[in-house]
């Protein structure tokens, strides 16, 4: 049966939309109760003061103790307020998602973004509109850099085919997806992720004994002393007397506290997150084997890894309280805090600190895993991709480009084998060349992630991915037009002395020159290119290249995109035919356009 994700995410916002209304009226009746309690608290402080010897002071109990009962009733309405609101803007996310808006996404990759790639820049992979903001459900920062990896590498068959297994496996885990879009999002996580790698990669360095237990002492005549000082408040007098015998604890391990501190200070923010995201995970049941392979990591000996990383981001709490909270400061230095803490850490590094950088591998593979999973449950009637391994070929039957709506996307079809390695497109302006040729790329790049793509039918090979489609000059580096061409298309014949069958997709070729170089210079790069067994695609206005496939029997085929103009307005189907193109529409744009031609 399939899921509508439509009707699945419009139902449970609905649901949550409901459960809303209902905590916002309750929470009004809180408020209620708290303004009426405070109300009362103040009527009954003016008669303490005026009528002293009729009302009695502890009538004030009365309230504060409603207030005290309330209370938490009021805060756990609150979160759970909060926590439905978040679930809320998630699922209105997704929604505006599945019509291709992306208005409020905040994250789209611009980080991972390289101009000398062999296809970001071509295939919008990152930035507005782009193919990560359009899968992108990571949480942590670790999480983004692996599916940005994902969709910038070529893996092995057998890892597409892994990560295939876990995205279905996952496909249907909509609470999942709601619980960790309630995580807030943590900032700094270059930095913490940096440090806590190269932190428990060290050895831990625990406090000696002998200071443990000096600190220790002290810190507890000291809070003895501080209780005390309730019925007697004259032992004050031996408060700096303790300061200076916690001192040398401190003095001996100041430099080992100054690290901690620093180390700690920076991940605070990221460690709480972190644990948050492996709970939500942990608590999800799973039942495909490749998943669970994944989740069996966050067991531990002594219980779970969030339940760790929680006790190191409790540790790492105190330890920031202690440094940066003028007031709690003064009572950590005489408990020994800055010594225990310290210590703590420093236990708690050799006892897990060997597992972290592997939680943190975790955690992002299956960040990315639940994110290419959320594309899949948004597109039921994608197919998943079949990965050639033997055989560098590439089939696909109604394919559509995955960032356009569906509404106006039209699909086409396309095969190119050993074979039959090039196929030659020539067609008008705005006739959907272009954007057939990315239609092919970024649905390459979805089988990288082990994501469905827009098809009936999809078979690839791993192949070694190359475009030149968007060249510019370079003022800057004095670059021409010509020469940015020449040296995108020096990239792609360079990628084919590689391990990997090239898959190219040119587009407009060598434009920027005159028609003759333009026709000799492109025979020259394509027969290299088929020579050296790359498949591709070559998109062409110029009819004359078109001739190419006269000159590669048997290699080469032409196709064409058409357009019609009706009544002085020009249509374009965007349908992809047999043969070379008949007719040019440049002349007619241009007099539509009002040029005197």
């Amino acid at each position: 049966m399939v899921v509508e994700p439509e009707a699945a995410y419009q139902g449970r916002l609905q649901e949550v939309s409901a459960a809303i209304l209902l905590l916002e009226g309750r929470d009004r009746k809180f408020l209620r109760v708290r303004s009426i309690l405070g109300v009362v608290s103040i009527g009954l402080g003016v008669l303490c003061i005026g009528r002293s010897d009729v009302v009695s002071w502890y009538w004030m109990l009365l309230p504060l103790t409603v207030f005290l009962i309330v209370l938490p009733f009021d805060r756990s309405c609150l979160a759970q307020l909060s926590r439905l609101r978040q679930v809320r803007g998630f699922h209105e996310s997704r929604l505006r998602r599945l019509k291709r808006d992306f208005s409020g996404e905040s994250e789209f990759g611009s980080a991972y973004d390289d101009e000398s790639h062999p296809w970001i820049r071509d295939l919008d992979v990152f930035g507005r509109g782009s193919l990560f903001q359009l899968l992108n459900e990571c949480r942590t920062r670790p999480g983004q850099k692996v599916l940005a990896g994902w969709m910038t590498t070529v893996p092995e068959a057998s890892e597409i085919r892994v990560r295939q297994a876990r995205a279905q496996g996952l496909k249907q885990a909509l609470r999942l997806r709601e619980s960790l879009a309630c995580i807030p999002e943590a900032r700094g996580w270059e930095s913490a992720e940096r440090l806590l790698k190269s932190w428990v990669r060290e050895p831990a360095e625990p406090i000696s004994v002998g200071i443990i237990l000096w600190a220790l002492l002290i810190g507890l005549a000291s809070v003895v002393v501080l209780g005390l000082m309730v019925r007697d408040p004259m032992l004050f007098r031996w408060l700096p007397v303790l300061a200076l015998l916690q001192l040398p604890a401190i003095i001996m391990t100041r430099r080992q506290i100054q690290r901690t501190t620093g180390i700690m200070d920076d991940v605070d923010t990221a460690l709480r997150q972190f644990s948050l995201v492996i709970a939500a995970f942990e608590a999800h049941p799973v039942e495909e084997p490749a998943v669970r392979d994944l989740m069996n990591r966050f067991h531990t000996e002594d219980g779970t890894a969030s339940a760790a990383i929680r006790r190191l981001g409790r540790l790492t709490a105190w330890l920031n309280n202690a440094t940066r909270n003028q007031f709690f400061a003064p009572i950590a230095w005489f408990c020994g805090l800055f010594v225990l803490l310290t210590h703590r850490i420093e236990c708690w590094r050799r006892r897990y600190g060997v597992e972290v950088a592997d939680w943190l591998e975790t955690v992002a593979c299956l960040e990315a895993t639940i994110s290419v999973a959320g594309y899949c449950f948004d597109h039921p009637r994608d197919c998943v991709p079949e990965i050639l391994e033997e055989r560098a070929e590439l089939n696909a039957e109604d394919l559509g480009h995955p960032l356009l709506p569906e509404s106006v996307c039209v699909r086409n079809s396309v095969q190119l084998t050993p074979e039959a390695p090039l196929m030659l497109i020539s067609g008008s302006n705005m006739s959907g060349k272009s954007t057939f040729l990315r239609s092919i790329g970024t649905s390459i790049v979805l089988s990288f992630c082990g994501s469905v793509v827009r098809a009936t039918r999809f078979q690839t090979h791993p192949f070694q991915l190359a475009t030149a489609m968007r060249v510019s000059d370079s003022l800057q580096e004095g670059r021409s037009l010509f020469f940015s061409v020449v040296q995108r298309l020096k990239s792609v014949v360079d990628l084919t002395t590689g391990s990997r069958t090239v898959l190219f997709l040119l587009d407009e070729i060598l434009h920027g020159t005159n028609s003759h170089d333009r026709r000799r210079g492109a025979e020259a790069v394509i027969r290299s290119l088929v020579d050296r067994r790359a498949v591709g695609i070559v998109t062409t206005h110029d009819l004359a290249l078109t001739r190419i496939a006269d000159s590669m029997p048997g290699l080469a085929v032409n196709k064409h995109f058409e357009d019609t103009v009706v009544e002085g307005t020009m249509l374009f189907d965007y349908r992809l035919r047999d043969g070379v193109v008949e007719r040019s529409n440049a002349i007619e744009l241009m007099r539509m356009l009002g040029l005197d031609v």
